[in-house]
C-alpha cells in the first residue's frame, strides 16, 4: 500500500500536478532561447563525430561502428528513417521502436562518457541546476506516495545532483558513473559511486529500494542489461524511476531529425510509451506511473513560425495549445515512469 504523505494532496489533484510538472519546464518558466543560450546548450548543437563521416555515404566511417538489432525485441533493423549527423535511424518492423542500427564501438563509447566535458558543463549551469532540483523535488515525491524511503542507486548519476536532493530528504545513496571529473567531483564530496558497469559491480540482490535511471536508458546499447541488473538488485516492494525522451511527443513529431533528441553519437534508443511499456513489461516491471513531463512549448512556437527551434523568441502559434493537452495526450518531450518489480 502507498506510504502517506503530503506529496499525495497534491499528485491526486491534476491541477496541481500539472503545476508542479511546469514549475521545471524551461520553457515556460525561463523561455526557450534563453534557457538554451544561458545553458551553454547552443554550444553543444555541433555533433563531435562528424570529421569522421564518409562524404560518399553520408555515414560515420564503418570502422568506428558497430551493428545491433532491435534493443527491445531483437529484431533485424528495418528500413531507414533518417540520417542524423552520420547515424542511420530506423523503426523496427516488429514493436516500432526508433533506434540507431550502427553505433560507436565499445571502446569508443566508452571513451566518449570517460572524458565528455560539454554536457557535464550544461548540467553544472545554475539555469539547468534550477529546473534539476525543482524536476528532482518532482520524483522523489512521486515516490514517496509509494516509499516511505531507503536506500538508492542512481544509474549514470552525472555530477551528483540527484543524490544530493535525495541524501537532504533522508535516503541513503549511492551512485554509479563512468565520466571522470564527474566522479571525482562526488567523491570529494564523500558521495559513493561505482565507477564499472553495473552489471560488473558485485552488487548484492534486493539491497535497493529504489534504482533511478534519470536520461540513461536512451544510451544504452543493451538496455535490458541494465534492466535486468536493476530488478535484480531491487527488493520486492522496490520501485525503478525512469526519465527518458519521448519519441511520440508533439515536438519530436513535428521537428523529426531537426529535434535535439535525435543524435547518434550517444541517443541511441528512442522510446515511445508503448516501446517503453513494451520493455519493462518483458522484464518483469509493474508500471505504477506513466506520464509526460516538460512541454518544449516554445520550441514548437519557433519552428511553427518559421524560427530557429531552440534559439528563436517566437510568440504562441496556436494559443490553445497548453500544457493541459499536450500531457493529456502524452505529448510532452519527456516519458516519466515508476515501475517495480512483478511476479506475472
Amino acid at each position: 500500500m502507498p506510504v502517506q504523505s503530503k506529496a499525495i494532496d497534491w499528485l491526486q489533484d491534476p491541477i496541481e500536478r500539472l503545476n508542479h510538472k511546469n514549475a521545471f519546464d524551461a520553457s515556460l518558466v525561463l523561455g526557450t532561447s534563453k534557457f538554451n543560450r544561458s545553458t551553454g546548450r547552443e554550444d553543444n548543437l555541433h555533433p563531435p563525430f562528424s570529421q569522421h563521416i564518409d562524404p560518399d555515404t553520408g555515414l560515420i566511417r564503418g570502422d568506428f561502428l558497430r551493428s545491433r538489432n532491435c534493443p527491445v525485441c531483437e529484431a533485424p533493423p528495418g528500413p531507414g528513417l533518417f540520417v542524423k549527423d552520420g547515424f542511420r535511424h530506423v523503426r523496427c518492423p516488429n514493436c516500432s521502436l526508433i533506434y540507431v542500427s550502427l553505433i560507436l564501438r565499445e571502446d569508443l563509447m566508452n571513451k566518449y562518457w570517460r572524458e565528455e566535458l560539454a554536457w557535464t558543463r550544461v548540467l553544472q549551469s545554475a539555469p539547468q541546476m534550477e529546473m534539476d532540483q525543482v524536476k528532482y523535488d518532482y520524483g522523489l515525491d512521486l515516490v514517496s506516495a509509494y516509499l516511505a524511503g531507503g536506500k538508492i542507486l542512481d544509474i549514470g548519476t552525472g555530477t551528483g545532483f540527484f543524490l544530493r536532493q535525495a541524501h537532504l530528504r533522508g535516503w541513503e545513496t549511492m551512485g554509479l558513473e563512468l565520466n571522470l571529473e564527474s566522479v571525482e567531483s562526488m567523491r570529494n564530496e564523500g558521495i559513493e559511486v561505482i565507477v564499472k558497469p553495473l552489471e560488473l559491480s558485485d552488487l548484492a540482490s534486493g539491497s535497493f529500494e529504489m534504482v533511478s535511471l534519470w536520461e540513461v536508458l536512451e544510451h544504452l546499447a543493451e538496455p535490458k542489461t541494465i534492466l535486468s541488473e536493476a530488478r535484480r538488485l531491487l527488493t520486492a516492494q522496490g520501485l525503478l524511476l525512469i526519465l527518458v525522451p519521448n519519441s511520440s511527443s508533439l515536438v519530436t513529431r513535428l521537428l523529426h531529425e531537426k529535434s535535439n533528441t535525435f543524435g547518434g553519437h550517444s541517443h541511441l534508443n528512442h522510446f515511445n510509451p508503448k516501446s517503453l511499456t513494451n520493455i519493462l513489461e518483458s522484464m518483469r516491471f509493474e508500471i505504477l506511473e506513466l506520464e509526460t513531463v516538460i512541454t518544449e512549448l516554445g520550441t514548437i512556437n519557433n519552428y511553427m513560425n518559421f524560427e530557429d527551434p531552440y534559439l528563436g523568441e517566437a510568440p504562441p502559434f496556436f494559443p490553445n495549445l497548453t500544457p493541459e493537452i499536450i500531457h493529456k495526450n502524452l505529448w510532452g518531450s519527456r516519458l516519466l515512469v515508476l515501475a517495480r518489480p512483478s511476479d506475472k
